[in-house]
C-alpha cells in the first residue's frame, strides 16, 4: 500500500532525530498530565492521543497509529507534514484499506512480524510502547511518557477492558526492557 514511500520517510525522520522525546499515550489522565507539563521537546502521539495532544495546543511531531483513533485528525496532521508510522496487524486490514492511501504526508509502515518489503518492525505491542520502541530505534535516549496508565486502561467501544489491561502489562514489560537497555524513561510526577 505504501510502496517505497516508507523507506524515504524513515530516512528523513532518522536524520537528526532528537535525543529527548515526549511520548503521549491514550490513558485517561493524559489531558491532566499535559496541562501540568512544560512541553519543550519533540512530541510523539500514540494513536488516540493525537487528537487530545493537538486539542491541548501542543504540536504533534510524529504519530504512531494502527488506525483506531480519530483517523481524520491524524490524516490532517500528516498532510501538514507530521510523520505517521502506520501499523499493520491481523485485524486492521479494513482500516488500512480505507485510510492508508489518504495519508499524503510522510508515512512509514510498521508490522509485528518479519517485515515484508516496505514495512519495518521496530518492536512494541501497543501503540504507546511501539512509539517508544520506534523513538529508541531512531536514536532517542530520554523518553518522557504521558498518558500511560498500565492499571486503568481507557476503554473503546466493543473492546474488553480486561484484554486491554493484559496488553498494557506487555507494554510495561517492553518499556522496562528499553530502560534496561539504556533508554531513560520517566513518567509525570503525581
Amino acid at each position: 500500500m505504501l510502496g517505497r514511500k516508507g523507506a524515504e520517510a524513515l530516512a528523513k525522520v532518522r536524520k537528526g532525530f532528537p535525543q529527548a522525546v515526549l511520548v503521549c499515550g491514550g490513558g485517561t489522565r493524559l489531558a491532566d498530565e499535559l496541562s501540568s507539563m512544560n512541553v519543550d521537546r519533540f512530541v510523539v502521539a500514540a494513536d488516540a492521543a493525537t487528537t487530545e495532544v493537538a486539542d491541548a495546543g501542543i504540536a504533534v511531531d510524529m504519530i504512531v497509529t494502527d488506525l483506531d483513533g480519530i483517523v481524520e485528525d491524524q490524516i490532517s496532521l500528516n498532510s501538514s507534514g507530521t510523520v505517521a508510522f502506520i501499523h499493520a496487524h491481523g485485524d486492521n486490514l479494513p482500516a488500512l484499506e480505507r485510510y492508508a492511501g489518504r495519508f499524503t504526508g510522510p508515512v512509514v509502515g510498521t508490522c509485528q512480524c518479519p517485515p515484508p518489503s516496505g514495512l519495518f518492525n521496530f518492536g512494541g505491542f501497543t501503540d504507546g510502547d511501539r512509539a517508544a520502541c520506534i523513538c529508541a530505534e531512531l536514536g532517542a535516549r530520554d523518553l518522557q511518557l504521558a498518558g500511560f496508565d498500565f492499571e486503568r486502561p481507557s476503554g473503546k467501544e466493543g473492546r474488553s477492558l480486561e484484554v486491554k489491561r493484559r496488553k498494557l502489562q506487555w507494554a510495561k514489560e517492553i518499556l522496562e526492557t528499553l530502560a534496561q537497555n539504556g533508554v531513560k524513561i520517566t513518567y509525570p510526577t503525581p
